[in-house]
């Protein structure tokens, strides 16, 4: 115990001393990863137990709203866990802290769990209750046509996550290469790119609602929301290790019950659903809380199963940078065995009742 304090004394130290050494583009990475470390380091022992685990989610962004309906509506607990919610600024950060082994579950893009296991994780997708981009493409003010992004600046979270792998996906969809014909930045959580879209720092972004209908109402131009283009990808994944599964069935299949509770719980509870939009994204607009909930009912696929030809799609643009992923099957990135289980034991015809 006494190590343990000493430790978590010292990593505290470095968490507040970090600073004008680092690039200013991986300093807040850097800094959630030492948050998570003191998370850990703090938590008595009988709360690191498997029925308390800790799960990263990839945001802050909506589709994180899933994961806190089951924690606040009591649906975890229902089921015999108690995760504790970790939200990072993108996948690839969170991949990171997977890899340290104290995420157990993640809640983030298929494509970054591609990316994981090619590189030799054992990552794995347990399930996917969004699959397609939920995402729009926002424009500036005075850019309504997409050759007019040409030579122009388009930021993301950041390179490897789910929004870089969506926004190279829809450029090519409209002609664009993404290597050659703009310039793709990273630039953090969706509120830090609206931020830079509304200062001119940037020219255009890929967000989600709530933040695109806000960028709507204050004029700016939705080049398309990708939503509608009907794309599969695997956008929301449940992502664990074989090793976690190996070790942790029961943890495993007891957070997907309280997540796929949560999942149909928040389309049929839309008021417990805008008050957490209301406290994590901070929007308070009725029509744009309303627009927010039933553009995600609309995109979340309630059988939980991960698109196949959506996961082949997110393989294509992982395989520009990780040739690796050539040898690989869109089936070697999945594990259905908790979503089989469960069918069989009748949990999804109770929730649909």
């Amino acid at each position: 115990m006494v190590k343990r304090l000493g430790l978590l004394l010292v990593v505290q130290n470095l968490y507040v001393n970090l600073g004008g050494n680092v690039h200013q583009a991986n300093l807040h990475a850097i800094r959630q990863l030492i948050s998570l470390l003191i998370i850990t380091l703090a938590l008595p022992l009988s709360l690191r137990a498997a029925d308390q685990p800790i799960v990263g989610i990839a945001g802050p962004a909506i589709n994180m709203i899933y994961s806190f309906v089951g924690r606040d509506a009591g649906f975890f607990l229902k089921h015999g866990i108690d995760p504790k919610l970790v939200v990072f600024d993108s996948g690839s950060v969170l991949a990171q802290a997977g890899l340290a082994g104290d995420v157990k579950i993640s809640v983030t893009s298929g494509p970054v769990t591609i990316a994981s296991r090619t590189q030799g994780a054992d990552a794995t997708l347990i399930a996917s209750f969004v699959n397609t981009p939920p995402y729009s493409i926002v424009a500036a003010k005075g850019i309504t046509k997409w050759e007019q992004l040409k030579g122009k600046r388009i930021a993301m979270s950041r390179f490897g996550s789910g929004t870089d792998t969506s926004l190279r996906l829809v450029l090519r969809k409209f002609g664009l290469d993404p290597t050659k014909d703009v310039i793709i930045l990273q630039m953090g959580t969706q509120p830090s790119r609206y931020q830079a879209l509304l200062a001119g720092n940037i020219d255009a972004t890929i967000i989600s609602p709530p933040l695109d209908l806000t960028a709507k109402k204050q004029g700016l131009n939705i080049l398309v929301n990708i939503a509608e283009m009907g794309i599969p990808y695997p956008q929301q994944g449940i992502e664990s290790t074989d090793r976690i599964i190996r070790e942790s069935p029961q943890m495993v299949k007891a957070f997907l019950k309280g997540y796929t509770e949560a999942v149909y719980y928040a389309a049929k509870n839309k008021d417990l659903t805008k008050k957490l939009i209301i406290k994590y994204l901070k929007t308070t607009d009725p029509e744009i809380l309303e627009a927010t909930v039933q553009s995600y009912i609309q995109v979340t696929d309630y059988t939980g199963y991960p698109n196949i030809e959506g996961i082949r799609n997110a393989m294509d643009e992982v395989l520009l940078r990780l040739p690796a992923v050539k040898t690989k099957k869109p089936e070697d990135f999945v594990n259905t065995r908790f979503l089989k289980e469960l069918e069989r034991e009748g949990f999804f015809k109770t929730l649909s009742k």
